[in-house]
């Protein structure tokens, strides 16, 4: 062999050896140290003299009791009054609450001329629509004139019967 490649090998014997020392001294678990102490174990007699512990006084709490009310009187007491809720319609003016044909054409024409809007295209003039058109037109509701005047009933219900169009 060559003094190169003898060079070499122990070269790489020594970086080898290196590693190893190296990783053992990162790795290696380290023991702890037990010192050897002396303990002593001291114990103490109990005097008879000594105060016997007194019993704690539990305190019950009072919890008041009411009649039982039969429900017959009970029924009388609350009454339900359903809340009766307008009609919805597409009446004119337009505002929060209506719904019908002219309410989808008038979020169809918002979304083709004004851009997207959140949500689903819907026939319910809801509070995204009454948000849209008081930015839009400074007004909460849409009028017949204004609604004639933007052209926004030229749009109609497109209706899906579900199958895909074959191109």
């Amino acid at each position: 062999m060559s003094e190169q490649t003898m060079q070499k090998g122990l070269l790489i014997a020594g970086g080898l050896l290196g590693l190893g020392l190296l990783g053992y001294v990162l790795f290696r678990d380290k023991e702890e140290t037990v010192e050897d102490t002396e303990f002593t174990i001291v114990e103490e007699s109990k005097s008879e003299n000594e105060d016997k512990p007194t019993p704690v006084k539990k305190v019950i709490p009072v919890v008041e009791i009411k009649p039982i009310v039969s429900l017959e009187k009970e029924k009388k007491a609350i009454v339900n009054k359903p809340e009766v809720l307008p009609e919805p319609n597409d009446d004119f003016p337009l505002k929060s609450g209506s719904k019908g044909e002219r309410v989808y054409q008038l979020r169809v024409y918002l979304l083709k001329n004004h851009g997207a809007a959140k949500g689903i295209i819907t026939d319910e003039f809801d509070a995204i629509t009454e948000e849209r058109v008081l930015r839009l037109y400074k007004v909460k509701e849409v009028s017949e004139q204004l609604f004639n005047e933007r052209k926004m009933g030229k749009i109609k219900k497109q209706q899906k019967d579900g199958r895909k169009e074959k191109h």
